[in-house]
């Protein structure tokens, strides 16, 4: 069954934060890190509503989210979450495409993305270069990081997208 990527409203905001804590569970992280988190992977309405959000629906159901927050020049992926039975399938991929081309669109200079360690190579693969780290400590793992990575926006990006 196909795969389409369309705006999300207000309504798929429940779905998408299960859909964001069970993607999350399948990295393989401890049930108490997942209990700290998930007020964090809780994405409201209004929240889906400030933003570009963008969601990839199968027949009936929504099995991808990633939001663009705009900040002046510059914006931030968050929230780019898959549903593990439709990861590695290029859900994530066009997800992500999509929102760049929405901020090359709106005439943003780059994109940030602070990444989940286990997918730094995705968005690599994606056009992203490290730029950092933010410390991430978590109960048993003081010196946890995340990476930081950005997208830099361009003509080619702008073209691409109209």
């Amino acid at each position: 069954m196909e795969i389409h990527i369309r705006h999300a409203k207000s309504e798929d905001a429940a779905t998408v934060s299960q859909l964001a804590l069970r993607a999350k569970s399948c990295w393989g992280y401890s049930a108490e890190w997942l209990a700290l988190w998930r007020q964090d992977l809780t994405i409201s309405s209004e929240y889906l509503s400030a933003h570009r959000s963008l969601v990839a629906v199968q027949g009936e159901d929504v099995v991808g989210v990633c939001v663009l927050e705009s900040r002046g020049e510059s914006a931030s992926l968050e929230h780019v979450w898959v549903a593990p039975e439709q990861q590695r399938r290029g859900v994530g991929r066009n997800l992500v495409e999509r929102a760049l081309d929405m901020a090359a669109c709106a005439g943003l200079a780059r994109v940030e993305v602070q990444s989940d360690p286990g997918a730094e190579a995705f968005y690599v693969r994606l056009g992203a270069r490290r730029v950092g780290a933010t410390p991430a400590p978590m109960p048993g793992a003081p010196e946890r990081t995340l990476p930081l990575l950005q997208c830099v926006l361009g003509p080619r990006r702008l073209a691409a997208a109209e």
